[in-house]
Parts: C-alpha cells; sequence; structure tokens
C-alpha cells in the first residue's frame, strides 16, 4: 500500500476547524477551470470588442492603433499575474475588493470595491443597451420606435439574466460559454476572409513615426483597455470552484491571452481594411452589416449577463461582510446568491430603460457609463497591483520579481489613470464630475458602515477557508 492510500485509509477528522465558512450556503467546490474561462472572457466580449473597437482605435490613434493594442495585452497580462499572486492564496467572491483589503487594509479596499462595482455596473448597463439598440435596428427601420423595441429586448434580456443567475452558477457561465464561442469564431472566420481579400497586407499595423506621441499612446491604450476589463471577474468564483488556488489563477490566464489572441487578428483585419472605409470596414467589405449587428449584440448582451454575474458575487461578499444589506447575501436552495442577482439586474436594467423611455440617447447614458468603466477598472486594477507586494511581505512571501512586475504594473495603471482623467476633463467634464461623485459617495458611505457598524471592520476582507466537511472523515467538525 502506498504513503497516500495508508494515510487516506488512516485518516482522521481534524478538530479544528469549523463547521461553516463565511460564505457558507454557496454550492461550493462544483465549478471548473471552464467556468472560470467562461465567466472572464464573456466579461470581455471579444467578438464585439473585435467588431467595434478598431474602427474608433483607429480614428483615435492613426497607424499607432495595433501597436497600442499590443501594448495593452501586455499591461492586461501583467495584471493577470498580479491577480494570481492573490488568487492562489486568497479564495473570495470579493474578487479585486478583498486582495486589496487583505493588502492595503479596510479603507483602500472600500474605496476598491466602489471602483470595482462601479466598473461592473457601467459595463453592463453600456453592454445592455448596445446589444439592445443593435437587435431594435435589425428588427425595425422606424427611428421613433427603436427605443421602443430597445427597451423590450433590455427588459427581456434582464428577465433572462436574473433567471439564469438564479438557477445556478454553472449555467450561467456554459451559456456564456455557448454564446461567445459563437461570435468569436463567426469573427475569426470574417477575420480571415477580410485579410485573405486584402493579400495580407499588414503595412497598416506598422506605426509611422511621425505621428508618435506619449499622450496619443496613454489615451489608446485607456481606449483599448476597456475592451479587456473583466477579465478578474472569473477570480469571483473561486469559493464555487474546485480547486480554486489552481483553476482561478490559470482560468484567469487562459482567457486573458485567449481574448488577446482573438482580438489582435480581429484588429489587424479591420486595420488592413480601415483605409478604404474607416467608419465601417466589415460593413463595406462584405456587405453583411445586418450579421455584424447580430455577433455584436449576441456578444454584448453575454457581456452584459457576465458583468452581472461578477457584481452579483461581489455584493455577496460586501454583505456577508456586513457593509451592504443582508438580502445580497442570502443564497437559494440551490446555493447562488439569487436575491441579488434580481435587484442588481434590476439596476442595470432601470438606468438605460430610464434614459431612453424618457427621450434620451445611448450616447446621453454613455456619457456617464463609459469614464465609469473605465476610471473604476482602472483604479480598482492599479490599486491591487499596490497591494500586491504589500500582501506578500505581510506574510513572508515577497520575491523580488513578484515586486518588480507589480510596481511595473502599477505605475503603467496609475499613468494610464491620470492620462485618461486628463483626456475625459477635457472631452468629458459632465461625465468626469458625475463619475467622480458617485464614486466618492459610494466609497463614504462604506467608511461610514465600518466606522459605525457594529463589527464590520474586522470581518472586512473576509475569504473562503476549508471545513471539516472538506476533508477526511469530514463529519467530525466541531461548531464554531
Amino acid at each position: 500500500m502506498s504513503a497516500l492510500a495508508d494515510a487516506i485509509r488512516r485518516g482522521r477528522p481534524r478538530l479544528d476547524l469549523t463547521r461553516e465558512s463565511p460564505f457558507a450556503g454557496l454550492h461550493r467546490r462544483h465549478a471548473s477551470v471552464v467556468d472560470v474561462v467562461a465567466q472572464s472572457i464573456a466579461a470581455t466580449a471579444p467578438a464585439g470588442v473585435m467588431l467595434v473597437h478598431p474602427g474608433a482605435q483607429f480614428g483615435r490613434s492613426g497607424s499607432l492603433a495595433f501597436t497600442e493594442l499590443v501594448l495593452t495585452v501586455g499591461l492586461v497580462v501583467a495584471v493577470a499575474l498580479v491577480i494570481g499572486m492573490f488568487s492562489r492564496r486568497i479564495s473570495s467572491t470579493g474578487s479585486l475588493y478583498t486582495f486589496t483589503t487583505r493588502g492595503l487594509g479596510p479603507w483602500a479596499g472600500i474605496v476598491g470595491g466602489s471602483a470595482l462595482a462601479m466598473g461592473y455596473l457601467a459595463i453592463a448597463m453600456n453592454t445592455l443597451s448596445s446589444g439592445a439598440m443593435r437587435i431594435a435596428g435589425l428588427v425595425t427601420s422606424e427611428p421613433g420606435s427603436i427605443a421602443g423595441v430597445a427597451v423590450a429586448v433590455m427588459v427581456c434580456t434582464t428577465v433572462i439574466t436574473a433567471g439564469v443567475i438564479a438557477r445556478g452558477l454553472r449555467m450561467s457561465t456554459r451559456i456564456l460559454l455557448v454564446l461567445e464561442t459563437i461570435a468569436v469564431a463567426a469573427v475569426l472566420a470574417i477575420s480571415f476572409a477580410a485579410l485573405s481579400s486584402t493579400g495580407w497586407d499588414l503595412a497598416p499595423l506598422v506605426p509611422r513615426p511621425t505621428e508618435f506621441s506619449p499622450d496619443i499612446v496613454m489615451v489608446g491604450i485607456a481606449f483599448a483597455l476597456i475592451g479587456f476589463v473583466g477579465f478578474e471577474s472569473g477570480a469571483a468564483l473561486g469559493p464555487e470552484s474546485r480547486r480554486p488556488f489552481a483553476s482561478v489563477p490559470r482560468g484567469i490566464l487562459v482567457s486573458v491571452f485567449a481574448t488577446g489572441a482573438v482580438v489582435l487578428v480581429g484588429t489587424a483585419a479591420q486595420l488592413a481594411l480601415v483605409a478604404d472605409d474607416p467608419t465601417g470596414p466589415w460593413a463595406s467589405a462584405a456587405g453583411i452589416g445586418w450579421f455584424v449587428d447580430l455577433i455584436v449584440a449576441t456578444s454584448f448582451l453575454a457581456c452584459s449577463l457576465a458583468m452581472t454575474n461578477a457584481a452579483t458575487r461581489l455584493a455577496f461578499a460586501l454583505s456577508r461582510e456586513g457593509v451592504i444589506p443582508g438580502v445580497f447575501g442570502r443564497v437559494s436552495p440551490r446555493g447562488v446568491p439569487a436575491a441579488g442577482a434580481i435587484l442588481i439586474a434590476l439596476v442595470v436594467l432601470s438606468v438605460p430603460s430610464a434614459v431612453l423611455l424618457l427621450g434620451g440617447s445611448r450616447d446621453d447614458l454613455r456619457i456617464v457609463t463609459s469614464p465609469a468603466g473605465m476610471i473604476g477598472f482602472l483604479l480598482a486594477y492599479a490599486l491591487v497591483c499596490v497591494a500586491a507586494p504589500v500582501f506578500l511581505a505581510r506574510i513572508g512571501e515577497l520575491t523580488t520579481g513578484a515586486a518588480v512586475l507589480s510596481t511595473v504594473a502599477g505605475t503603467a495603471l496609475l499613468a494610464v489613470l491620470c492620462t485618461a482623467v486628463a483626456s475625459t476633463t477635457a472631452t468629458d467634464p459632465i461625465g468626469l464630475v458625475a463619475v467622480l461623485a458617485i464614486l466618492g459617495l459610494v466609497s463614504s458611505a462604506g467608511m461610514v458602515r465600518l466606522r459605525r457598524g457594529t463589527g464590520v471592520i474586522e470581518r472586512v476582507g473576509v475569504h473562503d477557508w476549508a471545513v471539516a466537511s472538506d476533508t477526511i472523515g469530514g463529519d467530525g467538525e466541531v461548531p464554531r
């Protein structure tokens, strides 16, 4: 008999483990790496990004567009590696919020959590309204009825989103995986066809030195980064994943590399065509504008579901700590925070619906949601990079490589954040003021709760841990 088999045969229960983890009630240890990858990839919406962003990127940066995207992919990979420093040691539905709290303390954690929540909700609203408007444009050509059709599509999508999340984690992630896989496969096929039609002319990808400007590159990276935000959301599935300390960091890296590769191919194809028609290269090259709209809509609606899913898990962690109302921390018999999912889905629906029904447009919504998504995620990513070396030093595991990687990634993110804020100040001051006001109010409310709530500050940053039932002979656990 092997030593492992003998140890299993003679295994004794651990009597020092509690009966429940802080995330009791969740369906623990059932999700796989596939679920983490599906959540992360769907949140980045690579199919929709490939068809929408490159043309706008070219309009902003000219020949520097592809270079900016390559730099953005490198920065995202660095941030993913930093997140892996935490996710190999901590498992929490709070993801970056919990990581920042464990490194920099509860006050910084509240700021990071508020920024992350703002980012999730802003992108969820943006993609929900964008996907719905594209479907509405396919259904009707009457300008006066597009808003009503779009609201109807958003209502139907929200009902499906809340229902899917409430049914269970694996259902939501598998649906996301199927939708995004179909959309990405279609876009890749179009991309290769487009590249073939140009004779694989990659000259537009080469930057012209005369167009180089540090400010243009920084703003371009900030814009390109919007196409990758949400990749970290797979970390929120840690407590529900099998072998979370392996599956979560692995799943996040796989999703980053896959998304980066797909977006680079799609961008190369668009830039190869963009000289002929900068406003709509896909439609002009192949005459398939309706198909492009359908793919983008599918990808964006899947993104909205993924962002709502991530926001639900973040709210679950905050609720279990006592920072926000307890309803967000309740779980259904299926082991999912269904009530929180329904409430968050309704918030995501209500704002864009109100804007459209009151006579506004999607551009009116984006005045606030676009800078909210950009600033929220940049701030959350920067804080987790600053927190990583502090956390590792505290537990005696800081290495030179980890310190250098965290410092470089954090410095780059802060530089991009400052540039993005300066650019937004010049182009969209009203939106920036609204975003800063929202972030300030939410952070202040959280800090007040930390100071006044009984025992709240001691619970902030809570994470999952092994319980007696996770071990051999798990019936021998002791009460808390």
